[in-house]
């Protein structure tokens, strides 16, 4: 027992250090979560590459007229006009214009991709086609919702010298009843409290805005060129001219979707591995993170019992482990989901049952990531809206028709 016991000092540890940054995650979220007005306002593109419709594709494309912002044009970026993005998009931007919104509106058609994934084609297009009055870019996923303050918040903190990129991050909010969509929230809810106020912030591609200047002077155009990622070439770059990236509180985004367990199972898995390709290190991260908290747990809950069944002394010693994984993980939950409710209270309900999730079934939610990151461990290849992606290195990607398109 006395391994044990070292064992259990030595991930006691981990869970405090890990609970001091979580709790600081949740202090730095609600003290800048409210959109502070600014008089920093340049000119800005807000990029939005689209592909088929999301759960709520038309509340997410209105949401990116509603800004207050004084001067920025939108640019949605599609493969062809075959895209049903496409045939929505148009009747948006009809509608919007009959509602006499100002924002000026542009629907681009950036053709098949070649080198590099879909996504990030639409925006390499995107990005040649800009006008030269723009000098800052903000990149916005199609499944995002704004709210009215999030351009804003979003570009404010460029004003200064040492960001060279600002970031906001998902909160996915269930649509259905499924648990698979729930658990969907509560897994993700653990990701999105790694960001905060220090220097490790990786850009997140659904929310992320950057100086033009910035942008060329890292040439990211060129970077971008075969890669399988956006965002995280993207964070490198800026990394490398010795500049931050700032994760903006008040730039959390509701993503209203719902998902069977095989696609909650492809989707995490394909982040994974292209986390593996892109930054291993942060896989081999989730991986102890996850990996740690699973193993002790269950570990520390059967010594627990066996030592109780044959009624030894040390049972509640045992004991400890378990327990304290539990505390930490319930506080840490408990601590990001007063934080959402703040930001988005609006969705209150809907995020409820996967709130539960995250506070009272960690263990089980630490084993299924777990499954996740290791079944991405010796893979390289993605399927994403419908194409498959065989992910070489970085900046080294093959394009293959996807099965079900063949």
């Amino acid at each position: 027992m006395t391994f044990y016991y070292i064992f259990t000092a030595v991930i006691i540890v981990i869970q405090i250090l890990l609970l001091t940054e979580g709790l600081r995650h949740a202090v730095y979220t609600r003290r800048k979560y409210r959109p502070k007005p600014g008089r920093y306002h340049p000119a800005v593109a807000v990029i939005c590459p689209c592909k088929g419709l999301d759960t709520t594709f038309d509340r997410n494309m209105n949401s990116l007229f509603d800004q207050n912002y004084p001067q920025y044009e939108i640019f949605f970026v599609v493969q062809s006009k075959e895209d049903p993005a496409w045939h929505r998009l148009t009747q948006i931007m009809e509608q919007q214009k009959n509602k006499k919104h100002s924002v000026t509106t542009h629907i681009l058609i950036a053709g098949e991709a070649q080198t590099c994934v879909q996504k990030v084609h639409n925006l390499i297009f995107a990005c040649n086609a800009l006008p030269e009055h723009i000098e800052v870019l903000a990149f916005i996923d199609s499944d995002a919702c704004l709210k009215p303050h999030f351009l804003e918040s979003l570009v404010r903190p460029l004003r200064r010298a040492e960001f060279g990129a600002s970031t906001g991050y998902r909160w996915f909010v269930p649509t259905d009843s499924r648990l698979s969509s729930y658990t969907l929230s509560a897994l993700n809810a653990s990701v999105a409290a790694l960001l905060g106020p220090h220097k490790w912030n990786s850009a997140w591609g659904g929310a992320m805005a950057i100086k033009k200047n910035t942008f060329e002077k890292i040439n990211l155009i060129e970077a971008w060129q075969n890669t399988c990622s956006d965002d995280y070439l993207l964070t490198d770059r800026v990394r490398k001219a010795q500049l931050d990236i700032c994760f903006v509180p008040a730039c959390f985004v509701a993503s209203y979707e719902q998902m069977s367990w095989r696609e909650l199972f492809s989707f995490a898995r394909r982040q994974f591995i292209i986390t593996k390709v892109c930054r291993p290190r942060l896989l081999w991260l989730a991986l102890l993170g996850w990996g740690h908290f699973a193993v002790a747990f269950w570990l520390g809950l059967i010594v627990t019992i066996i030592l109780f069944c044959r009624q030894s002394w040390q049972a509640p010693y045992a004991a400890y482990l378990p327990a304290a994984l539990m505390i930490a993980a319930i506080t840490r939950a408990c601590a990001r989901q007063a934080m959402i409710r703040k930001i988005l209270p609006e969705d209150k309900k809907n995020l409820l049952i996967p709130a539960f999730i995250d506070i009272f079934l960690g263990p089980i939610l630490s084993f299924f990531g777990l499954f996740c990151v290791v079944t991405a461990v010796g893979a390289r290849t993605i399927t994403w809206r419908g194409i498959k992606y065989h992910l070489r290195s970085i900046d080294q990607t093959d394009i293959h028709p996807a099965p079900d398109n063949k």
